[in-house]
This record gives structure tokens, C-alpha cells and sequence, in this order.
């Protein structure tokens, strides 16, 4: 996991300067989630990457907390909460393997687009299972290979070649 880590905290500014590349789904994917949330809801968003997801989904919600393995990353998020003026959302740089949130804790799980890079992904959903709430939903939006992404499949190694 730590060359995993290495390979995101290296990246980080890069892939926050990036744009989004299809925005009209990102943002239609924005409003689906949102059907799913109360304004009280608790909400745990792992591999946030640069918290972009939950600084726009904190106006609806009570609380996020919002997760990732990359210290850059999660350095990125908290520069642009501040920027934003969002109290609500609590990044964390952590693997979400070690998260220490009783069961039954969030209303809201979101694994968006992280799955495919997990080494430990049917773990990750059990725990994920496990954090919600009875009457809770895990939402996850993760690229399929079948569906003409076969280069993710290339990710994996290019991470740990140059992870350090």
C-alpha cells in the first residue's frame, strides 16, 4: 500500500489541475447521489481523492467524512475547504481499512471511481456494508473493463513502478 500511497501524494497537484473529462456525467452522477441524501445525513466518502465530491455535496447533507490513503491529496481538500468556507466535511488521510467509526455510523457510504484500484475491494464493501446505517445505501461509480476500459488495467503496475 505504500507505494500505492507514494504514486498519489507524487501526483496530487497534477491530478488536481486536471479538468474533469466528461462533466455533463460528473454532474449528472451529482444529482443521482444527491437523491439518496437528507440534510441530515451522515455521509463517509472513501478515496476522495481532492474532496472535490463532498465540498459540492456538503450543502446537502449534515456531516462527511471524507477519506483518502494520500497525504497530498487530502492537503489539496483542505485548501479547497478553506477556500470554500465548507465546516462540514472532515477529510482525513487515512486507508479506509483503518477508519475507526463504529457500525451502523453513516447513512451514506461512496466508493466513487476507487474499486478497480483496491487490492482488498470485497473488503472494503463488507466494511463499507457494515458503516451504514439499517435502511442505509453504498453508492460507487467504478470504470468496468468490459465496458472498453481496458488500459485501467494498466494502472495498477505503472503505480507501483513508480511509487518508489
Amino acid at each position: 500500500m505504500s507505494n500505492d500511497k507514494a504514486f498519489w501524494d507524487r501526483i496530487a497537484r497534477k491530478y488536481a489541475a486536471d479538468p474533469i473529462a466528461d462533466e455533463a456525467t460528473y454532474q449528472h452522477k451529482l444529482e443521482k447521489t444527491r437523491e439518496c441524501f437528507t440534510p441530515d445525513s451522515r455521509v463517509l466518502e472513501f478515496g476522495c481523492g481532492t474532496g472535490s465530491t463532498a465540498l459540492l455535496h456538503a450543502p446537502f447533507v449534515k456531516e462527511i467524512i471524507a477519506t483518502d490513503l494520500s497525504d497530498g491529496m487530502i492537503e489539496i481538500a483542505h485548501e479547497r475547504a478553506a477556500e470554500a468556507g465548507v465546516e462540514n466535511v472532515r477529510f482525513q488521510a487515512i486507508d479506509v481499512a483503518d477508519l475507526a467509526e463504529p457500525n451502523e455510523s453513516f447513512d451514506v457510504v461512496l466508493g466513487l471511481n476507487v474499486l478497480h484500484l483496491l487490492p482488498n475491494r470485497r473488503e472494503v464493501m463488507t466494511q463499507s456494508y457494515d458503516l451504514l446505517k439499517p435502511g442505509g445505501v453504498f453508492i460507487t461509480s467504478t470504470a468496468c473493463l468490459g465496458d472498453g476500459m481496458w488500459f485501467l488495467a494498466l494502472i495498477k503496475p505503472i503505480m507501483r513502478l513508480f511509487g518508489g
